[in-house]
Formats: C-alpha cells, sequence, structure tokens
C-alpha cells in the first residue's frame, strides 16, 4: 500500500496525465468532492474540457506528514498555473484509510503562499490551524 504522502504525489502526476478517473476514484466516498462530483464520468469529462487546458501543476512538494491509525494528515506546497498565471499555495490533506483500497483523500484546507511569510520548509501544522477565514474543500 501507497504512503498518505505517495498518493498525493500520485493524484498530482494523474492530473499531468488527464487521469481524472484516477482523482475521482481516490476521493473518499464521504468527502465534500463526492458529493459535488456525484458522477465519475461527468467529473472526467469536466476534468478533461475544463481544468486540463487552464491548470497545470508545476510542483508538488511534500513537507510533513502524520499518521495515526486510519488518519493522516500532510501538508505540501503547490505551485501551479492557471490560466497563465502562477499560483502558489501549501495545502493540508487530509486522508482515510480504506481496507481494500488503502489511503483515499478525504478533505483539504489551503493557505496561500502570500499568507505565510516563512520559508516554505518552515511550515506546519500550527499554521494552518492559526487561519481566521478556514478555506477548506
Amino acid at each position: 500500500m501507497i504512503s498518505p504522502s505517495e498518493l498525493i504525489i500520485a493524484r498530482c502526476r494523474a492530473f499531468a496525465e488527464e487521469d481524472f478517473g484516477f482523482i475521482y476514484d481516490t476521493h473518499h466516498p464521504d468527502s465534500f468532492f463526492r458529493r459535488l462530483y456525484p458522477d465519475r464520468d461527468g467529473y472526467v469529462e469536466y476534468g478533461r474540457s475544463t481544468l486540463s487546458p487552464t491548470f497545470r501543476i508545476r510542483e508538488c512538494r511534500i513537507l510533513h506528514e502524520e499518521v495515526r491509525g486510519d488518519l493522516a494528515r500532510v501538508i505540501y506546497y503547490l505551485d501551479t498555473e492557471y490560466k497563465g498565471e502562477r499560483l502558489e499555495s501549501f495545502e493540508l490533506s487530509r486522508l482515510r484509510r480504506m481496507d481494500e483500497e488503502g489511503w483515499l483523500y478525504y478533505r483539504t484546507q489551503k493557505l496561500e503562499r502570500q499568507d505565510f511569510d516563512g520559508e516554505i520548509e518552515d511550515i506546519g501544522w500550527a499554521d494552518f490551524d492559526r487561519v481566521q477565514d478556514k478555506l477548506e474543500f
């Protein structure tokens, strides 16, 4: 079974390869994402027609991982491009382990790079706790 961090990297690679089926399949059934996109084929088409032409992941760097039983959390840095504009952010993703499927992506809290003054490698769990208006999905 791959680790939570390896799943994050695999999902980024799948995005670059336009494998939106993999991205869909690695979301936990109880996630907000699955409520937002209940139809797998619809999401795959949306990814290929809308996301792929406008959004690109330039870098995904894992910074921290913590596993406690069937729950995990991973902080990573994303350097992306959306419609030609560079965007940098941090994400704190929460994953749940499913017996037969391994780790599944449950939810994420996003923090824009501009909202963290330190070096990329210095961000930690407490920095996400301090955010007033949390952006979670």
